[in-house]
């Protein structure tokens, strides 16, 4: 117990570091810098954008300063430069509606295709669920994730309530998830290693990193169901040694995934289909990173999205806040300074960007969580005497 109390106080312990390191790295007031023609600092400014941030012409007023001024950014007359740096806030108000609008209406398409997946899984191991239940379960688990660690941690309470449906054959109904999850993140490395091909020559770490991950996870994949592997390793000499409770267990399990088997040619062609399901996703980010302006290219967010979606699911923080914001903010950071040249601290101009998408992404995908739990509501009130997580306390994951 004692321990437990510990490892819950140092993962809250490293939250607020996060969000502290997050804090400090992002610029919360405008500014403007205006510089000489041997790229010299003539004059720094901070104080606050009247208006649009990304017009040629922006209104200005300096902090002190009781009457704003209009600067033209980019090259002067004289063949000095003026550049302007919003700050977090400033980029929130300047949203641009009908491209927040497009992103949501991308995501809300991809969470539907992803609880299809799902579904087929369900399916091919003979669960017999309905295609809408397994949506409701879906919007559940993504309601839930909001509370739970992790960006994955709604996992858990689908857990609850396909157990309930299908009681029948619990350990089939969780490896379901589990085998989704798999797929999950195999999708998420195949779109990431094509997108770090175009990256090689310039993150030539962070390609390789990717395609290392990539190759890695399918190896593992390839080995729980490879009989001439598991022979190899003796994998079914191993489990017998196992003491009998956790040998049922496993055993159980593995038959389960070995299930799976026999639909290698479905679940491939989900793999095979990630680079346009996955499109959906990434787009939905680019379009909610064009209606902040970011200056992000979709391109490299083929490969941002990826890395900072299974970096966002390690256990830690609720629904994976802070430590999606730091990946975000460091990756788009990193990506984003060279498009912005002779600008000064361009990384950390492009982080503080980095970090308003994440932020502003994640509200969103909060706001569709709630029809998840409507459907708890709903769910409830058709089996008043069965509260689903009452048993499983959040802080239990």
């Amino acid at each position: 117990m004692k321990n437990k109390r510990l490892f819950a106080f140092a993962k809250i312990l490293l939250v607020i570091f996060l969000f502290s390191v997050i804090f400090y790295n992002i610029n919360w007031v405008d500014s403007y810098t205006h510089l000489g023609n041997d790229e010299a600092i003539l004059e720094n400014a901070r104080g606050q954008i009247l208006g649009p941030w990304d017009n040629e012409l922006v209104r200005f007023q300096a902090q002190g300063s009781t009457t704003p001024i209009d600067l033209q950014k980019g090259r002067q007359l004289g063949g000095t430069t003026i550049t302007v740096s919003p700050g977090f806030l400033t980029y929130l108000r300047n949203l641009d509606l009908v491209l927040f609008a497009a992103g949501a209406t991308l995501f809300f398409v991809f969470v539907v295709i992803i609880n299809s997946r799902w579904w087929f899984l369900m399916r091919a191991n003979g669960l017999g669920v309905r295609f809408l239940e397994a949506q409701k379960f879906g919007w559940i688990g993504l309601f839930f994730s909001n509370i739970l660690p992790g960006a994955t941690g709604g996992d858990v309470i689908k857990a609850v309530y396909i157990v309930r449906r299908c009681s029948g054959d619990k350990m089939r109904a969780v490896v379901s998830i589990v085998v989704d999850r798999i797929i999950g993140v195999l999708s998420l490395l195949v779109v990431g290693s094509l997108a770090s091909l175009l990256a090689m020559d310039r993150f030539p770490v962070f390609a390789t990193s990717m395609w290392l991950t990539g190759l890695g996870t399918f190896g593992f994949c390839f080995l729980l169901i490879s009989p001439t592997l598991r022979r190899l390793l003796r994998f079914d000499a191993l489990v017998a040694r196992l003491p009998g409770k956790i040998s049922n267990v496993v055993t159980e399990l593995d038959g389960a995934v070995l299930h799976y088997r026999d639909h290698l040619l479905g679940i491939g062609g989900w793999i095979l289909a990630s680079p346009a399901i996955y499109t959906l996703f990434i787009g939905s980010y680019y379009c909610m990173s064009q209606a902040l302006g970011v200056g992000i290219s979709l391109t490299d967010l083929f490969f941002i999205v990826p890395v900072a979606t299974v970096i966002q699911g390690i256990p830690i923080a609720p629904a994976g806040w802070g430590i999606g914001e730091a990946a975000y903010g460091a990756l788009i950071g990193k990506f984003g300074a060279a498009t912005l040249p002779g600008i000064p601290d361009a990384e950390q101009v492009m982080r503080t960007r980095g970090v308003a998408l994440s932020v502003l992404h994640r509200v969103h995908v909060v706001a569709w969580s709630l029809l998840g739990g409507l459907a708890v509501l709903v769910d409830r009130n058709v089996h008043p005497k069965d509260d689903s997580t009452k048993d499983h306390p959040t802080d239990s994951a």
